[in-house]
């Protein structure tokens, strides 16, 4: 089964280059992202091309959006139970940066005044 899908998390570890038995490069990730409930939800990712390059240039904990194909599959975990597994074939690729902090207001000093005098341009 696959669909297309949109993924926004964190990543964990740093992303690792690949080379596929046909000596194609490429890199791969994990995302940790928000599920249902607080539950969390790993995302593989394998990404290609200029994409892979720019996803390697990026460090664990950075946050990002991506896009692609959606590819769920089955398999047993280690305790022997079955499993759902996660990965997406990155089409689209965003670093996401974090909304800046307000800064502190600065103290006012009595009697300053910072208005700049008027001034007339020079011929």
């Amino acid at each position: 089964m696959s669909a297309r899908a949109l993924i926004i998390g964190n990543l964990y570890g740093d992303p690792q280059a690949r080379t596929s038995q046909a000596g194609k490069s490429f890199a791969t990730a994990r995302i940790r992202a928000d599920g249902k409930d607080g539950a969390v939800l790993w995302v593989s990712i394998v990404a290609f091309g200029d994409l892979a390059d720019r996803l390697l240039t990026m460090r664990a904990n950075n946050a990002v959006a991506l896009s692609g194909k959606l590819e769920v599959s089955a398999y047993t975990a280690k305790n022997g139970e079955p499993a759902a597994g996660l990965s997406v074939v990155c089409v689209e690729l965003a670093t996401l940066k974090a909304k800046p902090r307000p800064r502190a207001q600065q103290p006012v000093i009595a009697g300053f005044d910072d208005d700049l005098p008027d001034w007339e341009a020079q011929p």
